[in-house]
């Protein structure tokens, strides 16, 4: 599991990732509470995630493009650079006053656009700082400080928020305060990035290739390819069914658990404490056989103890199942991200996981309605019915495309 960290410039890039990704996660909290303490309605939620995630659906293809054609590194310093500033000036206009619920949502698509088209850089720079036969560690490694940032990130900004204005979900000055901590994050992030020397070339992609051959391309291995179509799908609707539980946090801890922005952070910390085990089960089962199996046991478990955790009425039970939502959610994605690009060529692998990422702008297709849901019969059965949808897809996903027999060899 070290292995990886044997080179400075894998180091580097973890270091960045779990920077950025402590950004990412503390500015999920803070936007979210602040925007359901406005009206105290699951729909701004649904809307603000919208205003992230759709830009992913449609800017995420170009992304896998730019990282499959230019330097990665390059992509990756100027998108964190391009979201401290974004960050920046959303910050000053909390601390302003100057705030309105739709700058949310106008950061909201700068921000998921620019994530868009950076993420596919970050994920397929990784095999080319690392051995071959250390791909597989380096990415579910990677997988972990993403979720090591799951559990820093939202304490820090929950414990921040809940220590300057105890009680007060609106309160521009903490949360104004946290916005420019996450503007430092990403600054940080942009520096460390630049640091990165790729020692082979950016791409190997023939500088001859045009943008119909680059869609040609990844169309034709989505089609020929069962398993990789198949992990798209389960990928699609982990976000849609099973990611959808995080934006919906602020409102089961503050509507049935009579939570704050402290029980709120730790929720989320939870979450992410569960998803590091997850991940890291997948890093030390890297010679695990039926690893497609296990993805789907998984995912349906995910599924199911979502269900569950919709009719918890009690904090300590809640803390319990997120932890377990985590682990088995932050195995399932690191799994599938990991066998994905184990059957992906590297010269596609800036474009298909471009795909990965429009499946995570896939999100607000389900919240939005699971949002309107929440409103009208309260946001436990919304969770309930996300978590029955989450089961009922996966099997879907593999079997409805014929990938049953692949998938679980």
């Amino acid at each position: 599991m070290r292995k990886p960290f044997s080179t400075i410039n894998y180091t580097r890039v973890w270091i960045g990732t779990l920077a950025s990704g402590l950004a990412m996660n503390m500015e999920y909290v803070a936007r979210g509470w602040f925007v359901f303490g406005i009206d105290n309605l699951v729909l701004d939620l649904a809307w603000a995630l919208l205003a992230f995630t759709l830009p992913q659906v449609f800017f995420s293809l170009p992304g896998g493009i730019l990282a499959d054609r230019y330097s990665k590194r390059s992509i990756i310093v100027v998108a964190h650079a391009l979201n401290a500033i974004a960050t920046l000036v959303l910050g000053l206009l909390i601390l302003r006053q100057h705030i309105e619920f739709f700058h949310f949502i106008i950061f909201g698509v700068l921000n998921g656009t620019v994530l868009a088209l950076s993420f596919p850089a970050r994920q397929a720079i990784v095999p080319h700082v690392v051995k071959e036969s250390e791909v597989f560690s380096a990415l579910a490694l990677s997988a972990t400080a993403v979720n090591i940032s799951r559990v820093v990130g939202p304490i820090l900004a929950g414990l921040l928020i809940a220590w300057i204005a105890p009680g007060d979900l609106s309160n521009e000055r903490a949360v104004g305060i946290v916005f420019l901590v996450i503007a430092s994050l990403y600054l940080l992030a942009s520096l460390i990035s630049l640091t990165i020397t790729v020692p082979c070339k950016a791409t190997d992609a023939s500088s001859e290739t045009n943008l119909k051959r680059d869609l040609y391309e990844v169309a034709e291995c989505l089609v020929h390819k069962r398993i990789v179509s198949s992990l798209v799908l389960l990928s699609v609707f982990a976000y849609m069914f099973g990611h959808t539980l995080n934006p919906f946090i602020p409102a089961f801890t503050e509507s049935l658990l009579h939570g704050s922005a402290r029980e709120y952070g730790l929720l989320i910390a939870t979450l992410g404490i569960g998803s590091i085990v997850g991940s890291l089960m997948v890093v030390w089962a890297s010679d695990l056989r039926r690893q497609g199996l296990w993805l789907m046991g998984l995912q349906i478990s995910w599924g199911a103890l979502i269900f569950s955790f919709g009719f918890t009425r009690w904090t300590w039970l809640a803390f319990v199942l997120s932890g377990l939502i985590g682990w088995f959610a932050g195995a399932a994605m690191a799994l599938n991200r990991s066998l994905l690009q184990s059957h992906v060529r590297t010269s596609l692998l800036g474009r298909v996981m471009s795909i990965d990422m429009m499946a995570h702008g896939m999100m607000p297709f389900a919240a939005i309605p699971l949002g309107m849901l929440a409103d009208a019969n309260g946001i436990d059965f919304a969770l309930s019915v996300a978590g029955g949808l989450l089961v009922l897809t996966t099997a879907l996903a593999v079997f409805g495309v014929g990938a049953h027999r692949s998938i679980t060899k």
